[in-house]
């Protein structure tokens, strides 16, 4: 996927990916990174695939010039970027984005690799922070807040406390689900 931001997140194009094997080879850099392009103007119908106004031959790929603009960025570069807070202490990165109903988007913020496999194979709760867009200064070589990670750990600490957190967490750790916990609703 690639967005763009100008305070809010805006979702441009969404970016085909291969078999895991030619991803593979790519990332290795033995095949040129050509993945189609399309937006969401081209989805015909969405069921159990997506279907498209167009065929894959016939769609821009990462490869051509002017495919993805300058100011779009991929979900690839947002995900590698170091969140910091507005006192420039480090947050975590993004690992996910979230999109509600109205179709607003915002950063799923996690821990590093470590965290991140602990909370995978069950050896540390899975919550994760959802950063609202309108929370975020800049995105550059890094992405900043506007906030600071204690009003960020605020805000978690009294949404980890509603009656939604606390029911999943008395539940045992083979039914519970993963939590998302949104922080700041409404305008920063």
């Amino acid at each position: 996927m690639t967005f763009t931001f100008d305070g809010q997140f805006k979702l441009e194009q969404f970016v085909l990916a291969g078999s895991d094997w030619e991803e593979f080879l790519e990332s290795i850099k033995m095949k040129p990174d050509k993945d189609p392009l399309f937006d969401a103007s081209m989805i015909r119908r969405i069921g159990d695939e997506v279907h498209l106004e167009s065929n894959v031959n016939a769609l821009k790929t990462t490869l051509d010039e002017g495919a993805i603009p300058k100011g779009e960025f991929r979900w690839s570069e947002l995900s590698k970027k170091d969140i910091i807070d507005k006192n420039d202490v480090s947050v975590g990165k993004a690992v996910d984005i979230d999109f509600d109903l109205d179709g607003t988007a915002a950063l799923t913020v996690g821990g590093g690799m470590i965290e991140e496999t602990l909370e995978k194979i069950g050896l540390k709760d899975d919550i994760d922070i959802i950063v609202p867009a309108e929370t975020i200064h800049s995105i550059g070589d890094m992405i900043k807040l506007k906030v600071s990670k204690d009003e960020l750990r605020l805000t978690m600490d009294k949404e980890l406390d509603t009656p939604e957190v606390r029911e999943i967490k008395d539940r045992t750790s083979t039914e519970r689900h993963i939590v998302k916990v949104r922080l700041f609703h409404g305008p920063i």
